[in-house]
């Protein structure tokens, strides 16, 4: 049997109920600030209602002291886990305001956001997804070189064929670079659109190659996705084995005693 310390620290939990009230404070922060921004209409908490700021403090409050009692109970390598990280972050948007110009609470106040990051723990969709993207690293890290490649070439080519028909749009490298990406990523803003022959031509390549390049994403994020969903249900399945087997032995009674 592992020891409990083996077991990865997204499977290890509090009490449900504790582990619930976590997802509705997770939940709640980022419904408060959504109304703090549209419905307080302050710049940031300090000026704006004082129920905005407590009901801020309160909440990272408690995510601190969820941070501090994980790390005691799992140990350092909760620290350097994937869960450790997103629950720092969850937490640092609180702390760094503490310290930062006045200014640039707006801003700070925006990575309140990043709190849904915790549905990492209790999600088992979003860690597959996410980690089937760290496991495909190597193909995406080629895609992306290609996808570079690609996007200078196209930038530089409509750039010579609509620079003179259409010096306002197509006149400099990166206005070409702004209807490239665009274009690439089948966004098509219509903001900028070729209007010679050649311009068209090469716009119609360059759709195409966006749409051959989603697809190929799509493809690879899409079988790594699989493979790791079937390695991940396995380990955790695993998991949910030996924490039962554990709590089974902890709570039976010792029978090792001496029958009368």
């Amino acid at each position: 049997m592992r020891d409990m310390s083996e077991i990865q620290p997204e499977n290890q939990r509090f009490h449900p109920l504790a582990e619930i009230t976590i997802q509705v404070f997770i939940v709640a922060s980022v419904a408060l600030y959504i109304l703090e921004v549209d419905v307080g209409l302050s710049t940031d908490s300090l000026t704006g209602d004082p129920f905005w700021l407590w009901s801020e403090r309160v909440i990272a409050g408690i995510f601190t002291v969820e941070f501090l009692m994980r790390w005691k109970i799992v140990g350092e390598r909760y620290i350097f886990s994937v869960v450790g990280v997103i629950d720092f972050i969850a937490i640092l948007p609180f702390w760094i305001g503490f310290i930062v110009p006045m200014e640039w609470l707006g801003i700070i106040r925006t990575l309140r956001v990043l709190r849904l990051l915790k549905w990492y723990r209790y999600s088992l969709s979003v860690r597959t997804f996410m980690q089937a993207l760290y496991y495909s690293k190597r193909y995406l890290i080629g895609m992306v070189l290609i996808v570079i490649i690609l996007t200078l070439f196209s930038a530089v080519g409509i750039h010579e064929l609509e620079k003179d028909a259409q010096p306002e749009q197509f006149g400099s490298l990166t206005d070409s670079l702004w209807w490239t990406t665009v274009t690439l990523m089948t966004v098509g803003y219509g903001d900028s659109t070729p209007a010679t022959v050649g311009g068209k031509l090469f716009a119609q390549f360059v759709m195409l190659v966006g749409v051959a390049l989603t697809a190929a994403f799509i493809g690879i994020v899409g079988s790594s996705v699989y493979v790791r969903m079937q390695e991940m249900e396995a380990e955790e399945e695993t998991d949910e084995i030996e924490i039962t087997s554990q709590s089974g032995s902890d709570t039976a009674p010792d029978s090792s005693g001496d029958s009368a």
